[in-house]
């Protein structure tokens, strides 16, 4: 097969997922994407073909290098596990192809000539050639291969569990906590953390956390304001499933602070502060860090 084929292709799957990313406003799994391509989309042969190195068939290696010139066009987000279209994505989805594929070259290439200081592996011709078996596809697949496995974990968690792990990475963080509420009705209040042991300093965080049930929603963030003291207290809210972005522009509207800490950044707390969770607590989430060269530079 030709490489125009190829690129083309590549081209074809991310509009498609641009498409049903918009039906999706809070966001997809990246399995649910590939579940979604593999019963709508006709993939042939050459498609399905398995790539050698990557061990990936074919069209998930050509979307895996065409999903990262689309986030350097600023047409599709990856975060939190999920893959969300921009605002700028859902006005270009319903482009023919070849504008499409015009509009993501020049963009990359915009952001790549920004950053001619860093020497990218595997993306430097993003949309213009067939995708290399190298480090690009690779490293993507890895990562969300690693995600899925912490995501799956997670899911088997009740939610009591998963309060838990928040109050263990508060503890990490050198606070305080108490009032962990028991399975059932919280009241809106899951944890209550303090500076120093007696709660004598302010401000104290009244923590709400919500695990998996559904993206949480503005009215889940208004109703944890509605319980803070503001003359003492700030909010914290905690959400395995993300936010609406209603809920984020709700958080930021009051006078009183709320900090929303959705799975990634409760992740990146968790690596950041790994070592000062005390351990009994630290053996229910373990990770491990892997490497992966980035950037290969001789000057």
């Amino acid at each position: 097969m030709s490489q125009p084929k190829t690129v083309d292709r590549g081209v074809s799957f991310i509009k498609f997922v641009l498409g049903l990313l918009r039906a999706h406003p809070d966001g997809m799994r990246p399995r649910d994407i590939y579940a979604e391509i593999e019963s709508k989309l006709p993939l042939d042969d050459f498609d399905k073909e398995t790539m050698k190195g990557s061990g990936l068939p074919r069209w998930r290696a050509t979307l895996h290098f065409h999903s990262v010139a689309a986030t350097k066009a600023v047409l599709l987000v990856k975060s939190d596990g999920r893959w969300r279209v921009t605002d700028e994505g859902q006005k270009f989805v319903t482009l023919p192809d070849y504008e499409l594929k015009r509009l993501m070259r020049s963009r990359y290439r915009e952001w790549r000539w920004s950053h001619q200081k860093v020497k990218t592996a595997g993306i430097a011709t993003a949309v213009d050639e067939t995708p290399p078996l190298d480090t690009s596809v690779l490293f993507e697949d890895a990562k969300e291969k690693a995600r899925e496995e912490i995501d799956t974990y997670l899911d088997t968690l009740s939610g009591y569990e998963f309060q838990n792990l928040v109050a263990a990475l508060l503890e990490g963080m050198g606070y305080a906590t108490s009032t962990v509420s028991k399975p059932g009705s919280d009241g809106g209040t899951d944890i209550l953390a303090y500076i120093d042991p007696l709660g004598a300093q302010t401000p104290h965080i009244r923590v709400q956390v919500k695990h998996r049930d559904q993206t949480a929603s503005r009215e889940d963030v208004a109703a944890l304001r509605g319980i803070i003291r503001g003359d003492r207290e700030i909010g914290l809210f905690v959400s395995s499933g993300g936010f609406s972005r209603e809920a984020r522009r709700e958080a930021g509207n009051g006078a009183v602070h709320i900090e929303l800490v959705d799975l990634d950044r409760f992740l990146e707390l968790w690596l950041q502060h790994y070592s000062k969770i005390p351990e009994v607590r630290r053996s229910k989430l373990r990770l491990e860090p892997i490497h992966f060269l980035a950037v290969v530079s001789l000057t």
